[in-house]
């Protein structure tokens, strides 16, 4: 939650450069949203990010542990390449499946300022736009985006969670003692190769989930959410390769110190459990 709060505004300008079709810098969309919403606008829909740390994120993380312990060999040896994938997999799901709702609610507030005013959707807050969503769109819009959230997070899992543990076990194989430096260390390659690997169904997810669904009319048809291939298949054609990691730069700048933070702190409580849970024992 802590981390959410430290990098939402950087979240915010990288949803509003994946969902524009021109190019942008991230410069240049920060100073429109403070210009149009003033520097609290960098804090729109922090109920939603916060929503989302609360289900996606804690969702991926106990399902994880919960898969790495169940698989857990009996001589202590470490898991296999295949039984860690396993349980990224597992977790990935989980995260995307119970974070979706909070997802798109994420996404439709950040991306709300750069919609015309006639257009924008206007949620009060996380609760509001859910209930706004239900009711004006139905139950199936939570699930609007699941599939390439679905992917997104499975590689957001695999390529954040498996990379740290391998960078981490191998600097305490190295000699380095297990101390906040090397969660950090850890944690911030882990970073660099999360964003790399996530950027093109981040751009897909964001651009899916602020598509406009049963809030206008063109032409007397409405407008509907794009399906994932239809989404990516419109980029390629459009604005090529480099669109699919839109917003890279302040998708690092974001998931760098959020991952440093979540990572240490739960290095924390993971220890103080085991403590806790031996001295029971």
């Amino acid at each position: 939650m802590a981390a959410s709060c430290f990098t939402h505004p950087i979240d915010l300008v990288k949803v509003h450069l994946q969902t524009s079709t021109t190019p942008k810098k991230a410069l240049q969309a920060t100073r429109r949203i403070i210009r149009e919403a003033g520097v609290l606008g960098l804090y729109s829909g922090l109920s939603a990010a916060l929503l989302r740390q609360g289900t996606y994120t804690m969702a991926r993380f106990a399902v994880y542990d919960l898969a790495k312990d169940a698989m857990r060999h009996s001589d202590s040896s470490n898991l296999t390449g295949k039984e860690v994938a396993v349980a990224a997999l597992l977790s990935g799901i989980a995260g995307g499946v119970a974070g979706n709702p909070a997802e798109i609610l994420n996404v439709r507030m950040q991306n709300d300022q750069a919609l015309p005013r006639h257009l924008r959707r206007n949620y009060r807050n996380a609760i509001h736009g859910l209930v706004s969503m239900v009711r004006t769109e139905g139950l199936r819009s939570l699930t609007i985006g699941l599939a390439p959230s679905l992917v997104r997070a499975t590689l957001a899992t695999a390529s954040q969670f498996v990379s740290y543990d391998i960078l981490k076990e191998r600097m305490l194989r190295a000699g380095y003692p297990d101390t906040v430096s090397v969660h950090f260390a850890a944690s911030f390659v882990a970073g660099l190769i999360a964003t790399t690997v996530c950027s093109p169904a981040d751009v897909i997810k964001s651009r899916t989930m602020a598509a406009l669904r049963n809030q206008s009319v063109k032409g007397g048809q409405r407008l509907k959410a794009p399906s994932m291939w239809h989404t990516c298949s419109f980029i390629y054609r459009n604005e090529g390769m480099r669109a699919f990691f839109k917003g890279w730069v302040p998708s690092y700048a974001r998931l760098c110190p959020q991952l440093v933070i979540t990572f240490i702190i739960y290095e924390k409580l993971r220890k103080i459990y085991f403590v806790r849970h031996s001295k029971q024992l």
